[in-house]
């Protein structure tokens, strides 16, 4: 099937609610992570009817870069334009939500006050029982037939009044812990943070009634991915298994649900500037020609003169925070005050970047404008003992008003006539918050290999002309969080030959290293590694791939089996002053024991001091069975040490300096 593709052109960039056209939400089929950025590719079919009109694909990332917008659809529609804008219908369906849910409160508080106004009137009727419950008088006597049904009378009226007060009692209760319910429900809903999504309008000209395929994709810078290896070693003279990862990140405000993952080495923030040679100019100064250099920038939207909406809540209670001053960064003489229901809106001034909130008793915090809503949460500052309120005969006051009852609904105690301890309890209930339980281990597909789970099928590694790329086998899910993800790639099997490497005169220990050798054919890139040996984690490492060396050495960590010293010998070293000159001698002795160490080759480095002072000269003398390199005058012994076998030898050199100018000589 023929295609039209269009590439899109960002025509303009707006914000609001007023939209028009058909509105689709397209899934994400693939995900194609580069080192900076991902390139997020959707798919969707729409019924379309002919003549024009417009389709608009919604929910998408708040995260686009405009520039890199690209729409294909059939030959059976003609894209005639393309506009991107920003939409946060998401706030006014939190606040319908909140909305619905505080008129469930009122209806509740509504049934609650008509059974309290009940129970008052039943305790209006016992009183009045109270106060009649005595017959007669000492002049005249009642009889027996009035008090027998008088005593009926009081008896039946008193257990009718007990009997409704206990069920009265029950149904109050119940509607309270219905309105904590959905109190806690509005305060949860409040906390939610706005997501704010990015939308395409694409106007068509639909030449033929019927379905129709887009597909269209874009960047979004807030994705990454870097490599990440774990290196294991089953034991000496057992192979190296590389098992190659990629650590993902995004923070794109959508999760990638079950998408086709890509890693990608490309970078298309990189840059992309062909280098160009100028004639040089030789003079006493000529600066350093300089590389020219066309990093693309990561898209940074301007909003100056749009309208900015937010809310300010407690980042403890979820309450809105009323009368709390947002004022712009460049000028504080600026501001707005949030409304009764923590609201707040203000037209950003001409190149305003940011602005801050205060409230008295919270932190006053900044924000950089980078979406056209914002939900802001405050947290309250440390109170200090003498602002708490004061307890005056048993009754809750701050600083000698009252509390109003009114100020804490639907609890079960009588907040007039409460302490404080009580109504420190009941608030903390109300802003108690509901756990969700989490599990986040996946249930098909994957085996777990020290505690750490993996998917099955190892990616597919395509070698393209300017970048590599692993294909995911299997459908990946990656939640915005930030937060790094491992991703399998590929499990190597490198050969490598095990040696013990000593260095004694910058440290005493013996440390085993493996020389890995053929890891320039497995196309690596550079990062990170653990390091595990006979299933025991050793520590971390780095894989160099710019090395020019066709083996790496990895150190696998100390052999404590392995001892070595190195001594100055008493006899053979000596300081002689001749003249006006000193003359240092001195002979190093070594001793190596095999304690029960693998019998490996091992290998040992020490040095001869260079001279860069033509006063100071160095005699090199005896060097016991190693070699020397003639540009650095590091010297190596290559030594096989059996269990058990102790071996000796040594080096020695002089040093010829004048009196008085301080030598380091160790």
């Amino acid at each position: 099937m023929r295609l039209g593709i269009f590439i899109a052109t960002l025509l303009f960039i707006g914000s609001g609610f007023a939209q028009k056209g058909t509105k689709q939400n397209a899934a994400i089929q693939q995900v194609t992570v580069f080192k900076s950025g991902a390139q997020v590719q959707h798919t969707k079919k729409v019924n379309l009817s002919t003549g024009k009109q417009t389709v608009v694909f919604e929910k998408l990332t708040d995260f686009v870069d405009p520039n890199s917008v690209q729409l294909k659809c059939e030959e059976s529609a003609t894209i005639l334009s393309i506009r991107i804008r920003k939409n946060y219908d998401d706030a006014s369906i939190l606040k319908q939500d909140v909305d619905d849910l505080n008129a469930k409160r009122r209806v509740l508080e509504n049934e609650e006050q008509k059974l309290r106004d009940e129970y008052f009137v039943l305790l209006k009727d016992e009183e009045v029982l109270n106060l009649n419950n005595r017959f007669g008088s000492q002049q005249q006597g009642v009889k027996i037939a009035e008090l027998k049904e008088a005593s009926t009378f009081f008896h039946s009226r008193n257990t009718e009044i007990r009997v409704r007060k206990a069920q009265l009692e029950d149904e109050i209760e119940t509607v309270i812990r219905k309105i904590n319910t959905i109190e806690q429900e509005i305060s949860t809903r409040r906390s939610l943070p706005v997501v704010n999504y990015t939308e395409i309008e694409v106007e068509l000209d639909v030449k033929k009634a019927g379905e129709t395929s887009f597909d269209f994709s874009y960047i979004s810078p807030n994705a990454s991915w870097k490599p990440y290896y774990d290196m294991r070693s089953a034991g000496i003279g057992a192979p190296i298994l590389l098992e190659a990862k990629g650590l993902v990140t995004q923070n794109t405000g959508i999760e990638w649900k079950n998408v086709k993952l890509v890693l990608s080495t490309n970078d298309p923030y990189d840059n992309t500037l062909e280098p160009q040679i100028n004639q040089w100019a030789l003079n006493y100064y000529t600066p350093v020609p300089q590389r020219q250099y066309a990093q693309r920038a990561t898209p940074v939207y301007d909003y100056s003169g749009e309208t900015i909406h937010g809310e300010v809540l407690d980042q403890v209670s979820g309450e809105p925070l009323a009368f709390a001053k947002v004022s712009m960064n460049s000028n504080g003489m600026t501001y707005v005050l949030t409304d009764a229901a923590g609201k707040f809106n203000f037209t950003v001034p001409r190149g305003e970047r940011g602005f801050q909130v205060a409230y008295l008793g919270y932190s006053t915090q900044g924000f950089t404008i980078n979406s056209p809503y914002v939900k802001i949460a405050l947290y309250p500052e440390d109170v200090a003992m003498e602002s708490l309120p004061k307890v005056t005969g048993g009754v809750a006051t701050n600083y000698g008003y009252a509390m109003d009852a009114k100020s804490i609904s639907g609890a079960s105690i009588d907040y007039k006539n409460a302490t404080l301890d009580e109504v420190m309890i009941v608030s903390s209930k109300r802003n108690r918050k509901k756990s969700k339980s989490r599990n986040d281990a996946p249930t098909s597909g994957v085996y777990q290999y020290n505690n750490e789970f993996y998917a099955t099928p190892i990616a597919t590694t395509q070698q393209k002309d300017l970048r590599m790329e692993y294909v995911i086998e299997t459908p990946f899910s990656i939640p915005s969080d930030n937060s790094d993800h491992r991703v399998a790639i590929a499990v190597y099997s490198m050969p490598a030959n095990y040696e013990y490497h000593a260095v004694p005169k910058l440290d005493k220990n013996v440390f085993l290293v493996a020389q890995v050798s053929g890891w320039e054919k497995l196309n690596l890139l550079p990062g990170e590694s653990n390091l595990y040996f006979d299933g025991t984690y050793i520590g971390k490492s780095y894989v160099d791939v710019s090395s020019t060396k066709d083996t790496i050495g990895f150190s696998l960590g100390q052999e404590k089996k392995m001892l070595i010293e190195r001594t100055r010998s008493q006899e053979m070293s000596k300081t002689r002053l001749i003249g006006s000159r000193y003359k240092y001698e001195v002979t190093w002795d070594f001793v190596i024991r095999n304690n029960g160490a693998g019998e490996i080759p091992l290998i040992v480095k020490d040095h001869f001091p260079v001279s860069i002072n033509e006063d100071i000269k160095v005699k090199e003398g005896e060097f016991e069975g190693a070699t020397l390199d003639e540009t650095t005058h590091v010297l190596t012994w290559k030594l096989a040490v059996k269990k058990g076998e102790t071996k000796k030898f040594k080096f020695d050199y002089s040093v010829d300096y004048g009196k008085g100018q301080p030598v380091y000589l160790e």
